[in-house]
């Protein structure tokens, strides 16, 4: 068994943008600029609802599929859209023996308001006449060595298990681990070790804000044979302290702490020219970092006033296939199933999500890749109500 580099496993879709990075050396400091363009065209069909502009489609949200009793409507859409390019500035400066580096990276899609993810509103533009979107910061941080300081991907998150989609959120979104947050992260070869920036998100309160402890995590990345593996964990502090308030209706005064924690194995496996990527996860009050927080960290207790953690398990496999040198398909499996207590949750809090994609992709040059993908995805809430998401999306995109 061999150690696998940090830099190696979780750092695929940086190393391909970086590839086609225009590169120039001003002084000792190399400065690389890179990022792409992508037009995503998505002709979405929601079984149960109907489903505002904003980012439940122009990517697939697990949390935002309507559901009904079997009584709702069907709604269909059409969205051409360009709102996923981006941009990445880095820069690498060898300073007295030492390796010092920055990048920062936006787009246009990450800001948008979306109430299921965030609570931020920042800057969402409007398809009438000029389709305007401002930009949001993804990415922006400083290395020394072997330290990392600012905001880049949870040390949690494993970016060598991409499956190569065309969905914004290039992980099957109900099954995996997905978060960007400040961090502070020591990386020594296949080992890496973060305090995080932390944050408690509790069913039918929301966001607490309340933490004074950092979220710890880490992973450590290996080779199995040719198999690229990964596992990870995670330790934080769930704390909601709310004053009471008077109402109606009245809510008592909130003051607990409880202990969050989980584990994630992910990685690739190699056959021939095909390859498996895959991701299983699972814990209690780790709701904030999966499936786009489709579930929540902790529940108000039977008492009103203390948190009980919510466990969860979620995963996802896909399998890619190259029919020619050109020519590529990516066929995905994935779900998240969340044990909430049936007695302490809204009957519209989700239970499950469970999702099925397939695509075919095609680069006539390197930098230019065109496809398309359908996705089939399926909502069912605490109450036994459902819905479902059928979704056909065509992309061009190109990295330079």
């Amino acid at each position: 068994m061999k150690k696998l580099g940090i830099a190696a496993a979780a750092a695929a879709l940086c190393a391909a943008q970086a590839a086609q990075a225009v590169e120039t050396k001003i002084g000792d400091t190399i400065l690389a600029i890179g990022g792409y363009v992508k037009l995503d065209v998505l002709a979405s069909r929601f079984s149960d609802g109907e489903v505002g502009q904003g980012t439940a489609r122009d990517f697939y949200v697990p949390s935002s599929i309507p559901v009904s009793d079997g009584s709702g409507d069907s709604h269909s859409t059409l969205d051409f859209q360009a709102k996923e390019t981006r941009l990445f500035i880095k820069t690498d400066t060898p300073i007295d023996g030492h390796k010092l580096g920055t990048v920062i990276e936006f787009d246009f899609i990450s800001g948008q308001i979306n109430p299921t993810i965030s609570n931020a509103a920042s800057g969402a533009g409007n398809e009438n006449v000029t389709n305007a979107y401002n930009p949001a910061l993804r990415r922006a941080y400083i290395t020394f060595d072997n330290w990392l300081f600012g905001q880049d991907w949870t040390t949690f998150e494993n970016l060598g298990a991409i499956p190569e989609t065309l969905d914004f959120v290039a992980f099957p979104s109900d099954g995996t681990v997905f978060a960007r947050q400040p961090q502070v992260r020591y990386t020594q070869g296949g080992f890496a070790i973060a305090l995080e920036n932390p944050q408690t998100t509790v069913a039918g309160v929301g966001s607490t804000d309340d933490n004074i402890l950092p979220d710890l995590t880490a992973r450590y990345g290996f080779r199995l044979g040719r198999a690229e593996l990964m596992v990870a964990g995670l330790l934080r502090q769930l704390k909601i302290d709310n004053a009471a308030v008077a109402g109606p209706p009245a809510v008592p005064a909130r003051d607990d702490t409880a202990i969050g924690g989980g584990v994630s194995l992910s990685g690739k496996i190699p056959f021939g020219r095909d390859d498996v990527r895959f991701m299983l996860t699972g814990g209690d009050g780790i709701g904030r970092y999966v499936a786009l927080g489709t579930g929540s960290d902790a529940v108000v207790d039977g008492s009103g006033t203390g948190l009980d953690t919510v466990p969860l398990v979620a995963g996802y496999v896909a399998y890619r296939h190259p029919w020619t040198e050109r020519l590529r398909s990516t066929v995905a499996l994935s779900g998240i199933h969340i044990d909430n207590d049936e007695h302490l949750v809204a009957g519209t809090t989700t239970k499950s999500v469970y999702s099925a994609a397939v695509n075919l992709l095609y680069s006539p040059v390197k930098p230019l890749t065109v496809g398309v993908e359908f996705r089939h995805a399926q909502r069912k809430v605490e109450n036994g109500d459902d819905g479902a998401l059928d979704r056909l999306q065509f992309s061009a995109k190109y990295m330079f």
